[in-house]
């Protein structure tokens, strides 16, 4: 344990020299959460705006009265053109014109709003339900008022937009996040990547080492292999959880981020942080140079990260993407992270992220030290 903990420390003392480690490890997550964190989190200024404009009848009025009454977009009252004009220059997601004559529109079975949309993105296809719905609603008050053979199509029309909907008791199983829990997830997320291209880097030297004939002394001493290896695995775990140590503390003063609970946090990151180290210590037993185990790293690291949502949430991608994430470590990793971190703590989730983890771990280092040569 001596002479592998000696290796550990003689690797870190290489790698501490070496500004580009520091820079791909620390300072870049460092930078992006500080670039994106403010951006973490709800607020009135990120709602998505969605432009309308009425006519000046009462029937035009209430109708939109009752589309705007959505509170999850930021509605804005302009004049036609100037609807169509932001569209087009993508200032809002949508624009929403009412005209007049609403109770001729229905009767003649016309449709009641002209929705002009540059193209259809994901947040007007999350709005077209409201503007359905909101349609159909108006529609319904119409016939409902012509069925019972009065004119309180206004008066009916006026007390649904009015109306503040019913009151529904719920009950949150998972708790919602705060802007610090956004902040943490989306650090993490910068953090595993480049904790995997500096790791993978730092794994890369082997290569050279052994090119240099560092390898060849390190196998002339009183020290065996297995020594050798130990000691440099632990070199990068502790080199990761120095970046990882860092950023929390970073993050913590910053955002007033939230890390959930030590006795899970702690145990997980680890096996992130031996996942990640297995994963380079593979590529490093899979190429012959430093130049090879560059180019082959950031094909596999951006491309897993892109698949296993740390750059997007998983949610928003379609179902064969969801299949694949459950083949890519980082997905386990974000899995894992956010139920610690949202303080959610639902078993069978970590577990199962724990488990699939390990089975990758066990894999990444059963190549690499199988395919590793000790001798150039």
């Amino acid at each position: 344990m001596r002479k592998t903990a000696a290796i550990a420390l003689l690797h870190l003392k290489s790698m501490a020299r070496t500004p580009s480690i520091w820079v791909m490890m620390v300072v870049m997550p460092l930078v992006f959460s500080i670039i994106f964190g403010g951006m973490a989190g709800s607020s009135e200024k990120n709602k998505p705006l969605v432009l309308y404009s009425a006519g000046s009848d009462d029937l035009s009025l209430q109708a939109a009265k009752l589309l705007t009454g959505n509170n999850q977009y930021k509605w804005e009252k302009v004049s036609p053109q100037k609807a169509r004009e932001a569209v087009n220059n993508q200032k809002a997601i949508a624009a929403v014109m009412i005209g007049e004559g609403l109770a001729e529109r229905i009767a003649k079975k016309e449709p009641l709003f002209t929705v002009a949309i540059q193209r259809e993105t994901q947040e007007y296809l999350a709005l077209y339900p409201h503007l359905e719905g909101a349609a159909r609603t108006v529609a319904s008050g119409y016939e409902l008022a012509a069925a019972s053979g009065t004119d309180g199509f206004s008066a009916l029309l006026q007390e649904v937009s009015g109306n503040q909907g019913i009151k529904v008791k719920k009950e949150i199983i998972q708790r919602e996040g705060s802007k610090g829990e956004a902040v943490s997830l989306s650090s993490i997320g910068f953090t595993i990547m480049f904790m995997m291209f500096g790791i993978s880097g730092a794994a890369a030297t082997i290569l050279e080492e052994r090119a240099g004939g560092t390898w060849a002394r390190l196998m002339a001493a009183p020290v065996n292999r297995v020594q050798i290896i130990c000691g440099y695995i632990l070199s990068y775990f502790l080199l990761g959880w120095l970046q990882l140590g860092i950023l929390a503390l970073s993050i913590k003063v910053l955002f007033n981020g939230k890390w959930g609970s030590p006795l899970y946090f702690i145990p997980f990151a680890s096996l992130v942080i031996l996942t990640v180290v297995g994963l380079g210590l593979m590529i490093a037993g899979l190429v012959k140079t430093k130049q090879q185990a560059g180019a082959l790293s950031a094909v596999i690291i951006v491309s897993t990260c892109m698949l296993g949502g740390v750059y997007w949430p998983i949610d928003v991608v379609p179902d064969f993407m969801k299949l694949i994430a459950k083949f890519v470590p980082q997905s386990w990793m974000m899995s894992g992270i956010r139920e610690i971190v949202s303080g959610s703590l639902h078993g069978p989730t970590i577990w199962t992220a724990i488990a699939v983890l390990a089975g990758f771990c066990l894999l990444f280092y059963y190549l690499g030290i199988r395919k590793l040569k000790y001798e150039n």
